[in-house]
């Protein structure tokens, strides 16, 4: 399987908005890290990190048992995660976790923790419903400044007010509204994701308008922008 038929498979298992625990595979058994604030994963990091893995060399692979669990084996053989989605009490099937084994050396450089850089979300890995999150984002942090020189040019404007026209039909149920990613295009999309990217740098969200799907995308995709 490719690096980028095995990513698409696990976007496809993984649900960005969901937590999942992480287990180490050790000598003696699954494991989770010592510390509390490593024994959970959003499930867009997760995704992060079964990127960075599929383009490591030699790449790792990704796979599933269980629709709730992603394994991920580097490719070097030095690690073996499970991610299962929590609460796993509710995953049948998994061996209870210990957190008595020490993690391999370079596994929080994996999954970008303590300290380690975050690898980003490419703007062509963003999906659809990404990009449409990351739209809806622009318009919500706009409306939190409507100054017509708060950040935003012409052509966005004129995109937002699109979008808020189709979002209006969407939230109202109105019969027939077609979904955001069916009225624009992938490009136009990514003009609203740049634009809320701007706006996000230059006002921040001091109201906590936007949820922590949005604000993770929108860091990743600032990730981007920084030089390797």
């Amino acid at each position: 399987m490719t690096p980028d038929r095995a990513y698409a498979t696990a976007r496809q298992l993984i649900d960005p908005d969901a937590d999942y625990t992480v287990h180490v595979r050790t000598d003696t058994g699954w494991t989770q890290p010592a510390d509390p604030d490593h024994r959970e994963l959003l499930g867009l990091d997760v995704l992060l990190a079964a990127r960075r893995l599929l383009r490591a060399q030699p790449p790792g692979r990704v796979s599933s048992t269980h629709p709730d669990t992603l394994d991920m084996h580097s490719g070097d053989g030095r690690f073996w995660l499970r991610f299962v989605a929590t609460p796993a009490e509710e995953n049948p099937g998994q061996a209870e976790p210990t957190t008595n084994g020490r993690a391999p050396d370079g596994l929080w450089r994996l999954l970008g923790l303590s300290g380690s850089s975050l690898v980003p979300v490419a703007r062509g890995d963003l999906t659809d419903s990404d990009l449409v999150t990351l739209a809806r984002a622009c318009l919500t942090l706009k409306q939190a400044h409507p100054l017509p020189q708060q950040g935003v040019t012409p052509e966005v404007a004129l995109l937002l007010e699109r979008l808020a026209t189709s979002m209006d039909a969407l939230d109202n149920g109105l019969p027939g509204a077609p979904d955001i990613d069916e009225v624009f295009c992938r490009t136009e999309l990514l003009i609203l994701a740049e634009a809320a990217l701007s706006l996000y740098r230059t006002h921040a969200d001091p109201d906590d308008l936007l949820g922590r799907p949005e604000v993770l995308l929108l860091a990743h995709l600032a990730y981007d922008d920084t030089p390797p």
